[in-house]
């Protein structure tokens, strides 16, 4: 009875531990890599890499006014649930357009603002 007893408490106990809120990652950790290209095609006027952290997840982001972004490259994601979409105007509300890991997304115009959502990721 007494095996019992500690069993059940003991089991009652994890199943607490394991449903208690999980913390949110620090903002530096790194969840998507993106490089940014200048002209259609991922092939001219390389922009650089753009790592997008944590603190950045499920909030539109622009692109730095200076550069010009017609086309990027989504490189790697560090979660599974992770996407990328990028959007024609500075406020993630016109003409979103999802990228795919290890693809190319090209335009004639201009890029100008990304979101990034990665579902089951506390913020």
């Amino acid at each position: 009875m007494l095996f019992t007893t500690i069993l059940a408490s003991t089991l009652a106990l994890s199943m607490g531990v394991s449903a208690a809120p999980r913390p949110a990652p620090p903002a530096d950790t790194r969840y998507v890599q993106l490089r940014l290209w200048g002209e259609p095609s991922c092939s001219a006027l390389n922009q650089g890499e753009l790592g997008v952290y944590g603190g950045a997840l499920n909030q539109c982001q622009t692109f730095n006014n200076n550069t010009i972004v017609k086309s990027v490259r989504f490189e790697a994601k560090y979660s599974d649930t992770c996407t990328v979409a990028l959007y024609d105007d500075v406020t993630c509300s016109s003409s979103p357009h999802e990228i795919q890991l290890e693809t190319c997304l090209s335009s004639d115009a201009q890029y100008r603002s990304y979101l990034v959502q990665c579902p089951g990721v506390p913020v």
